[in-house]
C-alpha cells in the first residue's frame, strides 16, 4: 500500500483493508478523492511520522468493494470530462495571447495586464490538467504505478497550484489599482502607470509560482526534505491554510475597497460633478473596470468555495476531514474543481466580448490564417493607422502652440 500527499485541496486519509480493490489514501485533494489502485510497492506508511500515524488511527474506515468500484467508475466519467474542459481553456486562452500580433495599436498598460491575466489562466488550466493525469487518471482509473515519487510529484503540483492561484489574484488588484489610478487620477495616469512600471509588476508577480515550491521545503523532515516527501505534516494544520486564505482574501477586500470608492467617483460623474475632460477620461476607463470586475466575478466564483473548504477541513480545523463522508468529500471535490476549470474557461470568452482590441485582432487573425486578407496588408494597414494617428496628434499640437501664442 502507498499513500500520497494532498494536492491542495481538503483531503482525507482512510485505511482500506488489506483484500481491498483501493490502496490506502491520505489526504486527497479536490482532485484526489479516491485512493489509487493496489499494487505492491514501498509503503511510505511505514517510514515514522507521528502525525500521519495519528491521522490514520483517528480515520480507520473501510469502504465496501462495490463502493469502491462505483467511484473508480465515476472517475472514469468526470476526470476525462474535466480535462477536456482543460485542454480548451489552456487552447482558448494562447489563442488570445496569439492574437496579440494582430492589435492595431501599442498594448496599452490594461491589456497588458489582461493579456499576463490570460497567461494565468492558461497556466492554472495546465496545472490542473497535468494535476487530473498523474494524480487521478493514471493511477485511480488505469491503475498505473507512479513509482516511489509519487508524493513528490503531487507536492511539486500543490506548490505551482498555489502559485496560480496567488498570481491571479495578484493580477486582478494590480488591474484594480491601475483602473483605481485612472478614475481617481486620471490626468496622471499616463506619468504614473507606464509600460515599464507594468512590465516590472508582471515580472515581480510571476516570481511566486516559481519561489512557492521552495516554501515545501522550508520545515525540516518535512514536505520535500523528507523521505520520498512522505511527511507533510504543515499541509494540514491551521497555519498553512490560513496563510493561503490570507492570500485570497486580503486581496479581495483591497479590491472590493477599491471598486466600490470608483464606484462613488463614477457616480458623481454621472451627476456632473467633474470635469467634461475628466468625464471622457472616466467613461473610458469604466468600461474596463466593468470588464475586470466580470472576470473578477469568475474568479470569486471559481476559487471562494475551494479556499473556504481548504481552511474549513484539516487536522485542527473547524470541521475535521475525519468527520466527512466519502462521498460527501467526493461531491464537494468534483464540484469544486469544476468551478475552478470553467472559471479558466470563461475568461476568454469576456476577454472577446469586452475588449475591442483582442475582438478586432482575432477577427484579423481569422482572416489571416484563412488566407483572405495577406499579412502584408495588414502589416500596410497597421503602419497607415499608426501614421495617421501621428500626423493628426502632431496637427493638434500644432493648433494648441498657435493658440498659445494668440494668447501671449
Amino acid at each position: 500500500m502507498q499513500s500520497r500527499p494532498p494536492v491542495l485541496w481538503p483531503m482525507d486519509r482512510r485505511l482500506q483493508p488489506s483484500n481491498s480493490l483501493l490502496e490506502t489514501s491520505d489526504y486527497t485533494d479536490l482532485i484526489d478523492c479516491l485512493p489509487v489502485t493496489s499494487r505492491p510497492s514501498r509503503s511510505l506508511c511505514n517510514i515514522p511520522n507521528d502525525t500521519s500515524e495519528s491521522f490514520l488511527n483517528e480515520s480507520l474506515a473501510s469502504t465496501s468493494p462495490q463502493e469502491e468500484i462505483d467511484l473508480i467508475e465515476l472517475y472514469r466519467v468526470v476526470v476525462p470530462v474535466m480535462l477536456t474542459v482543460c485542454i480548451l481553456s489552456l487552447v482558448f486562452n494562447l489563442i488570445i495571447l496569439l492574437s496579440v500580433k494582430w492589435v492595431k495599436k501599442s498594448l496599452s498598460p490594461t491589456l497588458l495586464l489582461s493579456l499576463s491575466l490570460a497567461v494565468a489562466d492558461a497556466y492554472a488550466s495546465m496545472v490542473i490538467g497535468v494535476g487530473l493525469v498523474v494524480n487521478s487518471l493514471l493511477p485511480i482509473v488505469y491503475g498505473v504505478d507512479m513509482g516511489p515519487f509519487s508524493n513528490c510529484y503531487v507536492l511539486v503540483l500543490e506548490a505551482f497550484r498555489l502559485g496560480g492561484m496567488v498570481v491571479t489574484v495578484f493580477h486582478l488588484l494590480a488591474l484594480a489599482i491601475n483602473h483605481y489610478i485612472g478614475i481617481l487620477r486620471p490626468l496622471h495616469y499616463a506619468a504614473t502607470v507606464t509600460r515599464g512600471t507594468v512590465a516590472w509588476a508582471i515580472t515581480c508577480m510571476w516570481i511566486v509560482p516559481v519561489i512557492f515550491p521552495s516554501v515545501f521545503s522550508l520545515v525540516p523532515n518535512d514536505g520535500f526534505r523528507s523521505p520520498y516527501c512522505s511527511s507533510y505534516d504543515f499541509l494540514l494544520r491551521i497555519p498553512f491554510r490560513a496563510t493561503v486564505s490570507t492570500l485570497f482574501f486580503v486581496p479581495l477586500i483591497l479590491m472590493s475597497v477599491m471598486y466600490i470608492h470608483m464606484f462613488v467617483v463614477v457616480k458623481r460623474h454621472q451627476h456632473g460633478v467633474l470635469q467634461l475632460q475628466m468625464g471622457r477620461q472616466l467613461h473610458k476607463s469604466v468600461k474596463a473596470v466593468i470588464t475586470t470586475l466580470l472576470i473578477l466575478g469568475t474568479y470569486v466564483v471559481g476559487w471562494m468555495p475551494a479556499v473556504i473548504f481548504f481552511v474549513l477541513t484539516c487536522l485542527d480545523c473547524p470541521i475535521p476531514l475525519t468527520q466527512i463522508q466519502l462521498w460527501v468529500r467526493v461531491n464537494v471535490a468534483i464540484f469544486i474543481n469544476c468551478m475552478i476549470v470553467v472559471k479558466s474557461f470563461l475568461d476568454p470568452i469576456i476577454y472577446v466580448a469586452r475588449m475591442p482590441e483582442i475582438k478586432n485582432a482575432l477577427g484579423v487573425m481569422c482572416k489571416t490564417r484563412c488566407g483572405s486578407v495577406t499579412d502584408k496588408v495588414i502589416n500596410s494597414h497597421i503602419h497607415y493607422k499608426s501614421e495617421m494617428n501621428r500626423l493628426t496628434f502632431g496637427k493638434r499640437q500644432d493648433a494648441v502652440k498657435r493658440m498659445a501664442a494668440m494668447v501671449d
